[in-house]
């Protein structure tokens, strides 16, 4: 399966509107902290992560749908049904207020909102491999992925979303793919040691960054990348560059470093 793939969303017919009365408890799920630090930005993607692993997001929408009398999907009903350990009759509960979900009260922002203030500090744009990287940086976008793929079904998504895996505009999210390729490729020229891809041992790395790049062949083609172009995005030391140029043509059967790459995937 494609990485960019991702299993489908039940749609409302109706919107949430994301406002409440002002006696109704709600909290900023990045408690004012500014995702530039990377403690934060750390902590808020394993926030992000756990609560799509406990719907906590999808318990809230279930909530907040009964409240302003929108029908409930099949994923909301079960959730709520959970939550609330009732019966299948809602007449039990239809009028009760939800306030507060294990102490903690509703988002003030959806969580496609909170996802897409996320999502930009987790690119690295060039991506120099003999720079330090944050494990979040270099990793936050596929867990986060992995936990929507597993966990996003039933998620309200926002106008013109096919998927719970699409609600990030289509330039970063594919950059984001692409990224998540690059780690093979980390700490090359990072301690100045001898360390080249013209090591039979290292130049294994051209082979798993290749199937990094199958796993994301969807990206590759919409960001239209070429060997040249993709060596903007990715920044190894000098002497590295003709022999990464050379095993991936070699590898990939490409003539030109022109050329697109994702038909050669």
């Amino acid at each position: 399966m494609s990485k960019n793939a991702g299993k489908a969303s039940t749609k409302q017919t109706a919107r949430i509107v994301w406002e409440f009365p002002g006696d109704v408890p709600t909290c900023d799920f990045f408690v004012e902290r500014p995702l530039d630090d990377l403690e934060d930005l750390q902590e808020a993607v394993e926030s992000f992560v756990f609560w799509l692993e406990k719907d906590c997001f999808l318990m809230w929408e279930a909530v907040i749908s009964q409240e302003q009398n929108i029908p409930l999907s099949r994923e909301q009903k079960k959730s709520l049904r959970n939550l609330l350990n009732f019966s299948d009759d809602e007449e039990e509960y239809k009028d009760k207020a939800i306030l507060y979900i294990d102490e903690m009260p509703r988002p003030s922002e959806p969580w496609h909102v909170i996802l897409n203030k996320i999502a930009p500090h987790l690119w690295i744009n060039p991506f120099r491999t003999s720079d330090c990287h944050f494990e979040t940086q270099c990793e936050g976008w596929s867990q986060i992925m992995a936990a929507l793929q597993e966990h996003g079904q039933g998620l309200v998504l926002p106008p013109n979303a096919g998927s719970a895996m699409e609600v990030v505009p289509a330039e970063l999210r594919h950059s984001l793919w692409l990224q998540s390729c690059f780690n093979v490729l980390d700490g090359m020229g990072q301690n100045d040691d001898d360390t080249t891809l013209d090591d039979p041992e290292e130049c294994e790395r051209i082979e798993w960054f290749i199937d990094g790049l199958r796993e994301c062949r969807e990206s590759v083609g919409y960001l239209g990348l070429t060997l040249n172009s993709l060596l903007d995005r990715i920044i190894l030391p000098a002497k590295e560059r003709p022999v990464f140029l050379k095993l991936m043509q070699q590898n990939l059967g490409i003539d030109s470093c022109d050329q697109p790459i994702a038909e050669h995937l």
